[in-house]
């Protein structure tokens, strides 16, 4: 066993912890449970921060390279049609960027298990004891000197260990893949109103991804407008499903060009915002696993690679004894999390009020460029 560790979940910040853990000479088990390439609910979108965090681990020109440069903003809040230019981004897939990260990790000395679910059965004062099992059927026990649950929002095999803090509750994401013709290659389009946020961007392989957070609670006069306009487009069948409050979002902003066709079915997940108690022993949850406040602010896979990379660092700067790690990752994480927290939330409790929108909107319009370096929603895990 010596200092071998568990990662599961491979990932973004998964991935990102077992290449860190790799090049720290730590030797490393990457557990995912799905097979690769797989799509999931993700605004697809990679900021100046996430670049860089990238580029330790040395990953940055590949995605550049895969990816297609993001620099306009294009908005509509509260009424308002609203355009900004935006420092260099990546638009790129989770099917192409996952997969090449996990690779990476292989190529780096991890040993992947795909498809292969992990289950943590037991923190021993030397050791974590854990099972896996394999889609064919084969299972097995294994131990090793640390854990990391990397597993994102759907991380409920750690609930026993890691419980929440706060409970999930708040919007719940959706999105679906289409095909465009009006949607300029470059721009991140959004639309705002009380049901939620829609995002659209077009992806290295020509395809569309719309990404949204819809509240969990509408209310009656959201229920009437869907009403409404189920029965104008010629009966309610399906009408109030994901995918129709998403169209409903589009149709009524001042986006121009959002037609799309041949979408693909849509992808939901789990509320949104959450915090799970950080580690406990040799168990430590990083990513989405671990909690965001509101991880549909742009900044979902650039909190994954950091806290990926800063988990590996603590792992490696601690391998002489892990036992306490749970408790030093329980007092670092908030540290990582606060200021992305606070600004996060300011943001997207203005985005879901009207008059906070209009006050986005109109302060964006007359200094947009001052705006330039914040965070604006682009919808990713």
């Amino acid at each position: 066993m010596e200092h071998r560790v568990l990662v599961i979940g491979g990932g973004v910040a998964g991935s990102s912890c077992a290449l860190r853990l790799r090049s720290r000479g730590i030797d490393v088990h990457v557990a995912e449970k799905l097979s690769f390439p797989r799509a999931k609910v993700c605004g697809c979108c990679i900021g100046g921060v996430g670049l860089d965090l990238l580029e330790q681990l040395s990953l940055r020109s590949w995605v550049e390279t895969h990816g297609l440069k993001t620099s306009k903003w294009s908005g509509s809040i509260g009424g308002t049609r609203v355009e900004l230019s935006l420092p260099d981004g990546i638009a790129i897939s989770r099917e192409s960027l996952d997969t090449e990260m996990l690779r990476r990790a292989a190529d780096a000395g991890a040993e992947i298990f795909s498809p292969v679910s992990a289950r943590v059965d037991q923190l021993l004062p030397d050791s974590v004891t854990t099972s896996l099992s394999a889609s064919e059927g084969t299972s097995w026990m294994e131990r090793y000197a640390a854990v990391v649950v990397a597993s994102g929002l759907n991380a409920s095999g750690s609930q026993r260990l890691l419980p929440w803090v706060e409970k999930p509750n708040g919007p719940f994401g959706a999105a679906f893949f289409a095909r465009s013709d009006s949607l300029d290659t470059g721009t991140i389009y959004m639309a705002c109103d009380d049901d939620g946020y829609v995002g659209l961007v077009r992806l290295e392989d020509n395809r569309v991804d719309i990404a949204a957070a819809l509240s969990s609670r509408r209310s009656r006069e959201q229920q009437i407008h869907e009403m409404r306009d189920a029965t104008s487009a010629g009966g309610p069948g399906g009408f109030g499903s994901a995918k129709d409050r998403i169209d409903r979002i589009l149709m009524h902003s001042r986006l121009q060009h959002w037609q799309y066709h041949d979408p693909t079915p849509v992808m939901t997940t789990p509320p949104l915002r959450r915090l799970r108690r950080p580690g406990v022993g040799r168990l430590i949850a990083i990513g989405d696993a671990a909690g965001y406040v509101e991880p549909f602010t742009g900044e979902g896979m650039t909190w994954g690679i950091l806290s990926g990379i800063a988990a590996a660092d603590l792992i490696a700067d601690s391998s002489n004894d892990l036992s306490g790690l749970g408790e030093r990752w329980s007092q670092q994480l908030p540290a990582l999390l606060r200021k992305r927290r606070l600004a996060c939330r300011a943001v997207t409790s203005l985005l879901r009020s009207p008059l906070g929108r209009r006050a986005i909107a109109a302060t964006l319009s007359q200094w947009p460029v001052s705006y330039t370096h914040l965070t604006l929603p682009t919808i990713t895990e």
